[in-house]
């Protein structure tokens, strides 16, 4: 589930600290100790350097006794530089005992991570307050390192060779990952890659014994905001040393919700083909890995149906990540689905 932090309040300033998130609703960073003052309960922020251009700073806080309001105004002061504004969409004539307000500002790529000093001016009546904030704004995401392993990948005749990636990525909200021929004419999507600590993400994929020979590019994708990065590192692929066989290949697609709340089902579903053909009445593997940890382990088992369709639906209990396994046999070479994730909340 989503990792809670608490705020600081300095209550000899009148400071809170609001910690941001990576610039998307995954990575929000959320506070839950009451505010004085001006404002009260749960308070949050997201904000992260882009790559490039610019992108949206949010804080979002719970104002007391709206209707008593007249304005709600602010800047933000980065590191080192000028203070900007920050435009809040505070309304007037509310007569609630409090009012969600959302304020927002520009980040540019230029601009520096690290604590921005924000200070938020409500007008009243009977006055006006200033209340102090620290938004933690995230640096620009990296790519730091990727690797196949093995390799080289030696292609085994008859078998379909299991091929493991892992990334080091800074600062992302997702990281995917495909594998990519020389000549650009195949392709082994692994979706989603399995995020651990320390920024690093891993993801596996078979390796049929018919995969074209030759040199081959990781290509690792970071994602955070609506912006992407994308790392490559180059590997061999080793043609199997008795040749191809005649195996058809499977191909398996998977979905399931982004997020779901504690206790809910959550259906995981997606369609099997072998060759272009749908793989009607195959037993398929759905297995599922909690978040930060290594390991997948075996949910149960689904049967599709004359279209090559499954639906497995088990009750949700913590972040992780789900993917099924079509198994090889004599005839028809093993596949495993992309890695879908699910928010439990």
């Amino acid at each position: 589930m989503k990792r809670r932090l608490r705020s600081l309040l300095a209550i000899a300033m009148g400071a809170a600290v609001l910690l941001g998130g990576t610039g998307t609703s995954d990575a929000d960073a959320r506070t839950t100790s009451a505010l004085a003052g001006d404002f009260t309960g749960d308070a949050s922020a997201s904000a992260s350097v882009p790559l490039q251009n610019e992108v949206e700073g949010t804080v979002t806080l719970n104002l007391r006794s709206p209707g008593e309001v007249t304005s709600v105004t602010g800047g933000i002061e980065p590191p080192g530089q000028a203070a900007r504004a920050v435009t809040f969409d505070f309304r007037t004539g509310d007569a609630a005992a409090t009012q969600r307000i959302v304020g927002r500002w520009r980040i540019g790529a230029d601009d520096p991570a690290g604590e921005w000093k924000l200070s938020v001016v409500v007008a009243r009546a009977g006055g006006t307050g200033t209340t102090p904030f620290v938004v933690r704004v995230a640096g620009k995401q990296g790519i730091s390192a990727a690797k196949v392993t093995p390799d080289p990948v030696k292609l085994v005749t008859g078998k379909d060779v299991k091929v493991s990636v892992e990334a080091t990525v800074r600062d992302a909200a997702s990281v995917s990952a495909k594998l990519v021929s020389g000549d650009g004419g195949e392709l082994y999507d692994l979706g989603d890659l399995a995020g651990e600590a320390g920024g690093t993400y891993r993801g596996s994929t078979y390796l049929a014994d018919d995969t074209t020979p030759g040199d081959w590019t990781l290509e690792v994708y970071a994602h955070r905001g609506g912006q992407t990065l994308k790392g490559v590192a180059g590997f061999t692929v080793a043609a199997p040393a008795n040749g191809t066989t005649r195996k058809a290949r499977s191909r398996v697609t998977i979905s399931a919700p982004d997020k779901v709340r504690a206790g809910k089902p959550v259906k995981v579903y997606g369609k099997v083909y072998r060759g272009t053909k749908p793989y009607k009445g195959k037993t398929i593997e759905v297995y599922f890995k909690a978040k930060g940890t290594r390991t997948y382990k075996l949910l149960g088992f689904a049967r599709t149906t004359s279209t090559g369709k499954y639906a497995k639906t088990y009750k949700a209990r913590k972040d992780g990540y789900y993917r099924v396994k079509v198994p090889g046999t004599r005839t028809t070479r093993a596949s495993l689905s992309p890695q879908e994730f699910v928010d439990v909340r």
